[in-house]
Order: structure tokens, then sequence, then C-alpha cells
């Protein structure tokens, strides 16, 4: 491994910098910087700052180029008196080749060592010392009570204050994948912006609040039509950095098995990364560090291969992931055709370089048990040529009309086809004998709160006055009526309210349609839509494409034992 030591020459004008070799295993003391290659914000990319290496800097007495953004952050910590000591991907690594893959490998160790992450989020600009001060000031108020803190969260809504936080994170650190182990491993990591030094732990408080609180609608309100403002991917960090605590108590014996890699692919599908291997790649060293292992050897599954074919490193994770974990929560996150880019791809493998915010937006699934009761889980098989699943499972239902999805009404799209459900279910539901409008909205939020409640407490209120604010209002003023049903609801966009043949009603993948069949299946928390396969069958099994996971209104907890379900073993293609 290399690292850096700089200090800039005034006379010059450049940054010098020289290298020395350490060994990880010497326990050598040293920051390591968080950065992105690319611009630091859609401004500075407006402005035509791209990835070219193309500002000149001094490297051990030679001419080497960086990127604007990495000049710039060393640019900024050259103004300090001291020199400083940094591991920096960009000058450390040589891009490209069998090093480049053992250098990934090492990743996580890199940043786990370090004294001290440093991240840079690039120049400052008109809002960050303003963005500065509010989280400063609110994690300061958060860790009070009473008065003061009520007043901090009043004034955190109001435009200007949401006008800075919004550039803030917009920032496109925050939504670039390779970061998320760089800051999770980390002994501790300061924030830099400029001139401006933020806390992370302050930032990461500012964000669960906002996620929890504050919805996209009230962005909008102060004017920032923003399409995605990812303010919430900090909280996302702390929440797989809590489940790392929680594993470093478990003696390494007990870890036969992890599901962090798994729920780390799923709550950071939705980030950027340069190339689709890296979806993966860059989170690798999380699920080692969960379970104390080694680095990879080169013929593992998790070792980084970035001149493998891309569709067979993601067939080789998800089988990894099968055969490692007690169930099929990784089915769940298979999303059907409108997920997939690659044609050759199985359809019971996700497809992680799709981005969104996909599934039924609960990331383990633990409060749901659909096939509680049935058959016991057996692994699944999978074929010698990667390409069938087989597994045991049991026809549900049939889907007969699908709706709008949650995405499409959210953009204001009328939901005639909701109407159209609504009206053809049963005014008392079959299975648990509710209104249907009240199984209508709880399927809405697969009646689940914004805290994760399941069931979700009394929305009909909220549902009410959010459906008025659908069609009786353009203003945004609906929303103090039904904040929470909206907060449960803008979870998970990407779902299509669907009705059954035996007058059920659920939501499932938007690639969801008339013909798809609902079924249980042991090791699945939730049931599964699948669809007929154009393929005959394999050894007299019949064969299936995976469309996604669904909620099923009055099946989610075992409900279907209680049916006389016929279990047999079919093939997913």
């Amino acid at each position: 491994m290399a690292r850096s030591r700089f200090a800039s020459s005034r006379q010059e004008a450049l940054i010098q910098l020289s290298l020395r070799v350490v060994n990880l295993d010497d326990n050598p003391c040293y920051n390591a910087l968080s950065y992105t290659w690319g611009p630091p914000s859609r401004e500075a990319a407006a402005r035509g700052m791209d990835s070219t290496p193309a500002c000149r800097i001094k490297c051990n007495g030679e001419s080497i180029l960086v990127t604007q953004n990495l000049f710039d952050c060393l640019q900024q910590f050259a103004h300090g008196s001291n020199p400083m000591e940094l591991w920096i991907d960009a000058i450390c690594i040589h891009q490209g080749g069998e090093e480049q893959n053992q250098q990934v490998n090492l990743m996580a160790d890199i940043y786990r060592q370090a004294k001290k992450v440093t991240i840079w989020l690039g120049k400052a600009d008109e809002h960050t010392h303003r963005a500065c001060a509010v989280i400063e000031e609110f994690a300061r108020s958060h860790r009070a009570s009473g008065t003061d803190r009520q007043v901090m969260v009043d004034e955190l809504k109001q435009r200007a204050q949401l006008t800075a936080l919004a550039s803030f994170f917009s920032r496109t650190w925050f939504t670039r994948v390779w970061v998320v182990q760089e800051v999770v491993l980390s002994q501790t990591a300061t924030v830099i912006c400029g001139s401006c030094a933020f806390n992370w732990d302050d930032i990461t408080e500012v964000s669960h609040y906002l996620a929890t609180t504050v919805s996209k609608q009230e962005f909008h309100a102060a004017g920032l039509e923003l399409q995605e403002l990812p303010y919430k991917n900090p909280a996302k960090m702390a929440a797989v950095r809590r489940d790392l605590v929680q594993l470093a108590v478990v003696e390494k014996h007990l870890k036969t098995e992890c599901t962090i890699l798994l729920h780390s692919l799923i709550r950071f599908r939705n980030w950027d990364s340069f190339r689709g291997h890296d979806k993966v790649y860059a989170l690798l060293g999380i699920h080692k560090a969960a379970l104390g292992l080694e680095d990879a050897e080169p013929d593992s599954p998790l070792y980084p291969r970035y001149e493998q074919d891309m569709c067979k490193a993601y067939i080789g994770i998800a089988k990894y992931i099968l055969e490692n974990t007690s169930d099929l929560l990784l089915l769940v996150h298979v999303e059907g055709e409108d997920f997939q880019s690659m044609p050759s791809l199985p359809s019971w493998v996700p497809d992680w370089s799709v981005k969104g915010t996909l599934g039924l937006g609960i990331t383990g699934y633990e409060r749901f048990d659909a096939a509680a009761g049935t058959e016991a889980y057996a692994k699944p098989k999978i074929s010698h040529e990667n390409i069938l699943l087989t597994l045991r499972a049991a026809k549900l239902d049939t889907v007969i009309t699908v709706g709008e999805t949650k995405e499409e009404v959210d953009r204001g799209m009328p939901f005639v086809k909701w109407l159209d459900i609504l009206n053809e279910t049963k005014e008392l539901y079959p299975s648990t004998k509710e209104q249907r409008q009240d199984v209508l909205w709880r399927c809405l939020i697969t009646n689940t709160d914004k805290n994760g409640k399941f069931p979700s407490s009394d929305l009909r209120e909220e549902f009410s006055s959010w459906i008025r604010g659908r069609t009786e209002t353009r203003d945004s003023e609906w929303i103090e009526g039904a904040r929470n049903f909206h907060s449960s609801y803008s979870h998970s966009l990407h779902l299509r309210l669907f009705s059954t043949a035996e007058g059920l009603m659920g939501v499932g993948s938007q690639s969801t349609k008339a013909g798809d069949s609902v079924w249980i299946v042991p090791g699945s928390r939730v049931p599964l839509l699948l669809r007929p396969s154009q393929s005959p069958s394999h050894e007299g099994r019949s064969r299936w494409r995976l469309v996604g996971g669904a909620y099923v209104h009055g099946f989610m907890q075992g409900e279907a034992s209680e049916c006389s379900l016929s279990f047999e073993t079919i093939c997913i293609e």
C-alpha cells in the first residue's frame, strides 16, 4: 500500500506530494481521503468539471495529473501549516489490471485502519456556511429538550434553512456507493466543504430527522423542485454502522451467516457508481468486516474482478447470498422486466445496476411472515449452468386487475384503475372483514406506518385528506392533514396496486401484469409474484419467471397455512 505525504510550495504554486510504501500489518498511522473523482455538485458539472485528470501536481518529483475536485481538495489542505499524511486512491492505486483488483480487495482494511477518514465535499458555495450553522445548531438542540429544541425544529423548516440543507445534501458525494464503506468502517470521520468543517454524527442526526419528519413536498413547497434529494442517505449509512456495532459483540464462531451484505445492497441500490460492478464490490468490505473474514482469495465470489462480465458477477453474488443465508430475502428484491437491463440475467437475480428505491421499501421484511405454519424451508437448488433456481412453493391466487403505480399517482395521474379495483372488491374484505376503503389505504402503505409499526395505526382520516389533496386542491396545504400517511406512502413508489381472482387486494412490483400469480414460498417472508415461462417444463416441473415480492392484505402473517394449499417443486428461470 502507498501513502501520501504532502505540503504545498507557494513559490511554484504546485502541490508537492511524496509517496512511501507501508504494510498494513505494521499498523501505520495515516488518514484516508473520501471524495468523488468527478464534479462535487450539479453546479460544478454545469460549469464543465468532469472526472478527467487535468490538473498538474508533483509526486516524488514527477509531474502527474489529478482531477479538478481532488486538486481543489489538496489546495484546501495545503493552506494548513503542517504536512498531512493521507491515503488517496487516485494516487495510491494503479488504475486498471490485477493490481486494481488486489487494491480494491484491500479497500475496507485501508479505511478501517485509518486514524481518521476525511470527507471532502468540494468547494463551498453560497449555501455552505448557513448549512454548517444549521447542522451544528440542530445537533446541539437535538441533544437538549424542551422549548429550544422545538424552536430549532420549527426554524429548520423555513425556506432559507431548507434551501441550504438541500444544496448541502445534493452534493455528489452523498450519492456515490463507494463512500458507504469508507465512512461505515471508519474509526472517526470529519467532513470538509471548502473551509467549513462538519461533525459526521451531526450530519446523520439532521439526515434522520429530515428522512422521518420532513416530506419531499415540503422541500418542493420551499421552491426546491428536485427529483431526488439524498438527505436520507447519511441516515442509511448510520443504520449499517449500527448493524456492525451489534455484530461486533457476537462471538466469531457464531457468525455463521450474515445478511448485512444483502441489506447493504438493498439500502444503497439507488446510489451511483461509475461501473456496474461497483454496486456490489463497493459493499463487500462491510460484509467481510461484519463476519470477521480475511481478504478474499482470487477464486472467491467476494474477490473483485473488473474484467469479469457484469452479469456473471451479479449471478455469483446472488448464489453466494442464497448459499450463505437461511431465507429467500434476495428474491423479494427482483423487480421484473422493468428493472432488468441485462437480458441474459436470470429473473431470480437482482440487477443491482438499475437504480431505484425498489421492493416494498422494507430492508429485512422481518415484520412479515407469510409462509409461517406451512412447509419447512429447504435451500433452493441452482442448476450447474446458474440458470434455473428450483424451490418449493404453493399457488395462492391469480392477478386479474392491475392499477396505476404509486409513483404515477404521486406525480398527479388520476387513479381511475384504483377506483375500479376498489369497486370490484367486496364491501367487507374476504379474509379480514374490514371495509374495502380501509384495505385500500393499508395496501398503499403495506400496512406499515412511518415508524415501521405493523399493522399501521388508524390513518383513515389522513387518507381522506390525502385523497382530497389529490383531487380538490393544487396547493401543498393538504400535506398538513396527511403528513403521516404520505410519509409512509412515499417510502416506496415503484409499486402497483392489484386485485386477484379470489377478491384479494395487494401491491407488487410495477412490472406486475394481469395473469401473474401469487405464490406462498417457504423461506420468503412475503408472497412472490411469478409469471408463466414460455420455456418447456424442466424434468416435469413448471417453469416461471420471477416478478418480485408482494404485499397481499390478510396474508402476511401465516394465514395461508389455514388454506388448502398444494405445495409443489417449481423452477424459476
